[in-house]
């Protein structure tokens, strides 16, 4: 019988250490890419053997049941054309991380502009996976299906979910959780009880480069700059803004991140758009931008890389 990495889901392997799944022990209970990552937090990144469709159909082939995790800052069009594409009958949007939301945000009001923005039908549920907040509410959406799967972007928190369902139901799990993208390479099966299966899917992959600033540590303070006519907003020297007027720019992003004004950019701005007032300003892997005055912007950013939507507040 092939024993699996309880960490990563890939086959123990004890021949070539440039696979995934391989092991100096034969008695090893991790992968050695795993064992390294848990106690030394070293990162090793490999080859994946699933791309986002490979998943998607992964999940429509098997699954009776599918929760989708994604959270408050990585809610965009990019996330939920992946989650319109699982066909399964039964699936719910798992909104995670909710600990960090802001208190001035009502979650009422927060799930019901999700539904009316994103146009979703199913069920949605907040969750803090880290403060046990209304896990329960998930494990009993699992408890009427045979063959759950839990899916999500990388970073998701989701196998910090199956971790805590397997705490609730006395199963003992060792999934590995990191900020490191892409820890779980292939399907890691949990046995419910003697009817009830859930399986931690790889994480469908961004396009944006990996920082773990961009994740919060805690509660999310958002960040208020007014901005003046022909002043540029810099993010983590990286991302540029310029706005054509007097404006306020509310940045709901991770605390860790440099965000400043600036009056001077050497940084060539290409793309210009038109934003109606009080509209977010989704930019991919960050986090959102509330923007209160409508206005003409020009960015360094990429198109594919911004969603411009009408905003919650």
């Amino acid at each position: 019988m092939t024993n699996i990495c309880p960490g990563c889901g890939s086959n123990l392997q004890y021949t070539d250490n440039a696979k995934v799944g391989y092991s100096p022990k034969k008695d090893a209970k991790l992968c050695e890419r795993c064992f390294k990552l848990k106690n030394y937090n070293q990162k090793q990144v490999i080859e994946l053997k699933y791309n986002n469709d490979d998943i998607i159909n992964l999940i429509n082939k098997n699954a009776d049941n599918v929760l989708f995790i994604t959270d408050f800052l990585n809610l965009s069009n990019k996330v939920i054309d992946i989650y319109k594409k699982i066909n399964t009958k039964n699936k719910s949007l798992i909104i995670n991380k909710v600990d960090y939301i802001p208190n001035s945000i009502n979650k009422e009001k927060y799930t019901t502009w999700i539904k009316e923005t994103y146009l979703i039908n199913e069920s949605i549920v907040l969750v803090s996976a880290s403060k046990n907040y209304n896990v329960r509410i998930i494990n009993n959406l699992l408890m009427e299906n045979k063959n759950n799967y839990i899916c999500g972007f990388t970073n998701s928190g989701k196998s910090t979910i199956i971790n805590k369902l397997c705490e609730l139901n006395e199963k003992d799990s060792s999934i590995l959780t990191s900020l490191m993208p892409n820890t779980t390479l292939d399907l890691i099966k949990i046995k419910l009880d003697e009817s009830k299966y859930v399986f931690d899917t790889p994480g469908f992959i961004n396009n944006f480069e990996f920082d773990d600033k961009l994740y919060p540590k805690s509660f999310l303070k958002p960040i208020i700059l007014q901005v003046k006519e022909n002043e540029c907003v810099s993010i983590n020297n990286k991302i540029i803004i310029n706005c054509n007027e007097n404006n306020s720019f509310i940045f709901y992003m991770s605390n860790d991140l440099n965000i400043k004004k600036i009056y001077n950019s050497e940084v060539e701005l290409n793309n210009k758009f038109k934003l109606k007032g009080n509209s977010d300003l989704v930019i991919d892997g960050y986090g959102f931008i509330n923007i209160k005055n409508s206005c003409d912007l020009i960015t360094n950013l990429d198109t594919n890389d911004i969603e411009v939507r009408t905003s919650m507040f």
